[in-house]
């Protein structure tokens, strides 16, 4: 959203087509731009129904303002590929992952039991398949692909010569807050969707194994492996130790980060480049973070953040104890993190280079 608010800043006329709304709204006005979310489709989930009234939508509202560019996050713009080609809409790709990152996430966090190996052959089928026939076209497509980090690069060789550039994603910083040395109970955060990949698992069960510290863990945020966290806590006799927030509005939101002492990233997952670390780190929250994906191109190890292995529960568990017994070390950590959030993400920079991109494309 912050790149539409940019965009309008500028004099730039912005429509958003999505997928449905959780709650159920269609359409909603927002600082000068308009949302429609398309029903019926799953929030954040494309299919080939979504395709369809993509198009759909999409070719009246060019009726009523004519497209002159499409930013397609993904492959959301996939069903509208063809007709975009035929009104020569030039079109930039935003790509967060590959097939490669996606491969690689899966493997990291895949239940190897017997009674689950069908997934291990029905999952990597699923992603090459979406790769063919949804990534390659968009990239043959595209006239520039958008990478979030650059360790992405390596994956855009094919079908994307000469169009691929890396624009590191922004955050609006928050006021500057002093550090405050914390020798009572310290509060432990993870913030994001509730799916098995992002290691939320991993937080309560070093709760439970860390008994000679006094931690309570947050966990912010909805998603379908939130149900099996909650019974997970439950099973540990840790549930006076977790609070699940929920989805909660920015102000909440705000008084959360200003109390946490550490920022657990215990990710399986191989993102481009997660805003939520940017956002911790923005606040100079301490952040433990596994060493995968695009974490690895933001966290200098010791500096301004803590890496930790995918998956290892040894390295987390002393990783939350060397920053909960040591205060000098998160007060230099948080300066830090804070330090390289001013100086590589802000979002001013972020709306800039996009821009940049789009109106020399028009």
């Amino acid at each position: 959203m912050d790149l539409c608010g940019g965009f309008i800043a500028k004099g730039h006329r912005v429509t958003i087509v999505t997928t449905a709304h959780p709650d159920g709204i269609e359409r909603e006005e927002k600082d000068g731009y308009v949302v429609h979310y398309l029903n019926p489709s799953k929030p954040t989930k494309l299919s080939k129904n979504w395709f369809r009234q993509s198009k759909k939508l999409v070719k009246q509202i060019h009726e009523e303002y004519p497209i002159e560019i499409i930013h397609s996050n993904e492959f959301a713009a996939t069903g509208i590929m063809s007709w975009a080609d035929n009104l020569d809409i030039p079109m930039a790709v935003v790509c967060h992952g590959s097939l490669r990152t996606e491969l690689l996430s899966f493997l990291s966090s895949a239940d190897k039991r017997p009674r689950y190996w069908h997934w291990m052959v029905l999952t990597p089928f699923h992603l090459l398949r979406r790769c063919l026939f949804w990534e390659f076209p968009m990239r043959r497509n595209a006239a520039k692909i958008i990478l979030v980090s650059p360790t992405l690069k390596r994956d855009f060789s094919l079908f994307s010569k000469n169009k691929v550039k890396v624009i590191e994603n922004g955050i609006k910083l928050p006021k500057k807050a002093d550090f405050i040395e914390n020798n009572g109970k310290l509060r432990l955060l993870c913030t994001g969707r509730a799916d098995r990949q992002k290691g939320f698992q991993k937080a309560i069960m070093a709760v439970h194994k860390i008994e000679d510290l006094d931690l309570h863990l947050d966990i912010v945020g909805t998603g379908p492996y939130l149900g099996d966290l909650k019974i997970l806590a439950s099973k540990l006799e840790v549930k006076d130790k977790v609070t699940f927030h929920g989805r909660v509005n920015d102000d909440e939101l705000a008084r959360i980060y200003a109390e946490a002492d550490i920022y657990l990233i215990p990710t399986m997952r191989y993102e481009g480049l997660p805003l939520a670390l940017l956002e911790a780190m923005s606040h100079g929250i301490p952040t433990i973070s596994s060493k995968i994906g695009g974490n690895a191109d933001v966290i200098t190890h010791d500096f301004d953040g803590l890496f930790i292995k995918p998956g290892d529960m040894g390295e987390l568990i002393e990783s939350i104890r060397k920053l909960g017994t040591d205060s000098k070390l998160r007060n230099s950590i948080s300066i830090a993190a804070r330090e390289t959030t001013e100086k590589r993400f802000d979002k001013e920079r972020m709306i800039k280079e996009t821009l940049d991109i789009l109106e020399n494309m028009a």
